[in-house]
């Protein structure tokens, strides 16, 4: 709304009408009062001096280009992924949905040996380091897998350290679902760590159906057969147990020849 449509005109700090006469009305109210008076005049104008007496924010505008470009809110729905499978093996979901983060409840699966029903999603290669350059080591070997096939390895199982260096590579296919066994825990003896939790390799079948060890699973053979050589050892040669006293009154045994 413009200014001009009012009967009277700001001149010079004084209201002036159209017929010339001159009121004192600024003298007496002051500026203050002006203002309160031509904003009473035009409510309906949403522009100009009345925009500065919307305190409602009914007036407000939006500015040409601007987009409100806010994300989609989370969905906090149930996957539809069972947390066990009846053969026995766990899912992924399963897996980490015991997982209290933030809790002193422990984990049912934390530090136990499990076997995790997933689609295997990439399976790391050591980058070729072109011949006379020098290029950063290797990490140690190490899968992703998802519940879904065509799940993301950011939201994915990192499932560490399933062989050595030059341990046998196990025959895989990307996209298939396999069984794999190993420790649940956030960290793996070579230093990978995941605060959703990790997967520390054991043993699986591949393609060929042949089981394939990991270094913890071979590891853990290597103990159990030193274990038995001990007991077995320690069963040729028992220990040398302190004689019975005998009891007050009994008869000293005979003192063999030559002592």
């Amino acid at each position: 709304m413009n200014l001009a449509s009012v009967s009277g005109r700001v001149r010079l700090g004084r209201l002036v009408h159209k017929n010339g006469q001159k009121h004192g009305l600024l003298r007496r109210t002051g500026w203050l009062s002006l203002v309160l008076l031509l904003g009473a005049m035009v409510p309906g104008c949403d522009k100009g001096l009345a925009g500065f007496l919307d305190s409602t924010g009914v007036g407000a505008t939006l500015l040409p280009g601007v987009k409100m470009n806010l994300p989609p809110p989370p969905s906090f729905a149930e996957p539809n992924i069972p947390r066990e499978y009846p053969d026995g093996t766990v899912s992924i979901y399963g897996m980490r949905k015991e997982f209290k983060r933030y809790s002193d409840v422990k984990n049912k699966y934390v530090g136990q040996k499990v076997k995790v029903k997933a689609y295997l999603l990439e399976v790391y290669k050591c980058p070729v380091c072109p011949k006379g350059q020098k290029c950063k080591d290797c990490e140690e070997p190490h899968m992703y897998a998802s519940d879904e096939p065509n799940g993301s390895k950011e939201k994915g199982l990192l499932i560490a350290e399933y062989r050595g260096f030059r341990g046998r590579e196990p025959k895989l296919t990307i996209g298939k679902q396999y069984v794999f066994e190993g420790v649940f825990n956030q960290s793996s003896p070579k230093g990978f760590t995941s605060s959703d939790g990790l997967l520390v390799y054991y043993k699986m079948l591949d393609d060929t159906n042949k089981e394939h060890i990991g270094p913890a699973e071979e590891n853990e053979r290597q103990a159990a057969i030193a274990e038995a050589a001990a007991l077995k050892a320690m069963g040729q040669r028992p220990p040398v147990l302190a004689p019975t006293p005998a009891p007050p009154g009994a008869a000293k045994p005979p003192t063999p020849p030559g002592k």
